[in-house]
């Protein structure tokens, strides 16, 4: 990857710049569905713009997938992939654990992921070889190895609920009673607490569309930890998903899938 450096600059620039839009909305932004009935805001729309803007002047070859405009086809091999509010639902009621998220592919490839966090200023950044960096600070999972001392958390007991199967909410109930505690701190927001070692263990029964994911692979590979399904294979949109450090990952699969 050319400049590695630069392009993680760029990203973490991008995404503060529009965070700082999203926050002019913050708490009080007007809620519309769109037609597959998930929310949108404002903010949203000129956030993504806002990226769009400073992708197309910096790298006007470069592809972009986003949650909220149609796709612009790549001419370098290079693609973006931006979800300019991931927590939506958080956002428009002044929760402030809302997250942004940019991810960039070669060939095909995710090679750089980005999650920023508006309201606290946390920019967390890595790409492939040059390892995730928290405003500047070298980001690493916990070392924590024992599943009784490991601090689990999840995006929505709606998740669950909705688009689980009973072997996994089973499981699911295993690990919660196996964990030290578990929280609903989740979408992007779960997977920087994991790849910043605030908590060990991220877990959905689905993890959402591409821009949802996109930059989570490198992201968690820099840090030091996991990410998969529960089955070990890879994720991939709509999947389930389990982020976690080396030591417990594995152990917590097994928990996941036994009796399965």
């Amino acid at each position: 990857m050319t400049d590695r450096d630069g392009l993680m600059d760029f990203a973490a620039r991008t995404l503060r710049a529009a965070g700082e839009l999203t926050l002019a909305h913050f708490g009080r932004a007007a809620v519309e569905y769109k037609s597959n009935q998930t929310e949108v805001t404002a903010a949203d729309l000129a956030a993504e713009a806002h990226v769009r803007a400073a992708i197309a002047e910096a790298f006007p070859e470069d592809g972009i997938l986003g949650e909220e405009e149609d796709d612009v086809p790549s001419r370098s091999g290079r693609r973006w992939i931006v979800d300019p509010i991931d927590g939506t639902r958080s956002f428009a009621v002044g929760v402030p654990l809302y997250s942004m998220l940019l991810a960039l592919e070669e060939d095909g490839a995710p090679v750089l992921g980005c999650i920023h966090l508006p309201v606290t200023r946390q920019t967390l950044v890595a790409a492939t070889g040059a390892g995730a960096w928290m405003n500047g600070e070298r980001a690493r999972v916990s070392e924590c190895d024992a599943l009784s001392d490991a601090r689990l958390v999840t995006s929505g007991f709606e998740y669950w609920r909705d688009s689980s199967t009973d072997e996994h909410r089973a499981g699911f109930e295993r690990l919660v009673k196996a964990t030290r505690f578990a929280r609903t701190w989740g979408d992007g927001y779960g997977y920087f607490l994991v790849a910043t070692g605030r908590v060990e263990l991220y877990c959905d029964p689905i993890c959402g569309a591409a821009w949802d994911i996109a930059p989570m692979n490198v992201i968690l590979a820099e840090a030091g930890g996991r990410i998969s399904r529960f089955d070990g294979q890879p994720i991939a949109p709509m999947t389930s998903v389990l982020a976690g450090n080396p030591h417990l990952h594995e152990a917590a699969a097994r928990m996941l899938l036994a009796g399965s």
